[in-house]
């Protein structure tokens, strides 16, 4: 079996003095969708923030591609083809759709390649086509989500991490999105971290899931083990 693409071993990241990973070991190999589910306040945004760079760990190894990234800032990570989607969107409200999107192309120096780049985001999400000339921050939070996804797209991910793509969007929005993080995985082969407030959603979608508590994973398995234990289920899913 490959080696993970990603792997996180003893990870410990505090905010001061307060610990807010205590030790997290999880793995992800390439062209998996792994669920990292949890209350609020387990962990999650600061094992993507840890990843990322954002907060630097305190202890513990971050390997992508065989190489410890721990402490690496984050736009060296970004060349690497590891790109986060933060949680609240944080496009650029003051820009353009096409102007956001052509930030998140920063590093693709070939003008033909960033053209069929923008071909291909509008035909994931035509809509952001019909509101390319329109500033980001008149978009609607479903439509802003899908602009962040999209501008992170543009960078050419081999690893996305999705911060709550769901958070405050109505259940039509989020199904037409999760579709698409679906196919971003199926067609181009981006393998994706997802932490998600909707775990039953998050399991329909994952292969595998971790779950937190209190800055460890506590649990981890297939995500159709997870659907179908009843005592998971009740212990974390809601019933």
């Amino acid at each position: 079996m490959a080696a993970p693409m990603l792997e996180l071993k003893g990870v410990r990241t505090a905010y001061g003095n307060i610990e807010a990973l205590k030790g997290v070991d999880l793995d992800i190999r390439e062209g998996e969708i792994i669920a990292l589910l949890g209350a609020n306040g387990a962990g999650k945004t600061t094992t993507l923030c840890s990843i990322t760079g954002l907060v630097p760990p305190k202890s513990g190894s971050i390997v992508f591609d065989g190489q410890d990234i721990r402490g690496a800032r984050t736009e060296s990570l970004v060349r690497k083809g590891l790109i986060m989607v933060p949680e609240g969107r944080r496009i650029f409200p003051g820009l353009t759709v096409l102007e956001n999107l052509k930030m998140g192309a920063y590093l693709i120096s070939d003008k033909r390649a960033i053209s069929q780049d923008l071909e291909y985001i509008f035909n994931l999400f035509p809509i952001l086509a019909t509101r390319s000339r329109q500033s980001g921050g008149t978009l609607s939070g479903g439509e802003q989500q899908m602009l962040a996804i999209s501008r992170s797209l543009m960078g050419h991910p081999r690893m996305l991490l999705l911060d709550e793509p769901s958070l405050g969007l109505a259940p039509i929005v989020i199904r037409n999105i999760f579709d698409i993080i679906r196919k971003i995985n199926r067609e181009n082969g981006t393998t994706i971290l997802l932490v998600e407030q909707n775990a039953n959603l998050a399991l329909m979608l994952a292969h595998r899931a971790y779950i937190m508590t209190t800055g460890l994973i506590t649990l981890s398995g297939t995500a159709s083990e997870f659907l179908n234990d009843e005592s998971v289920r009740k212990a974390y899913l809601g019933g």
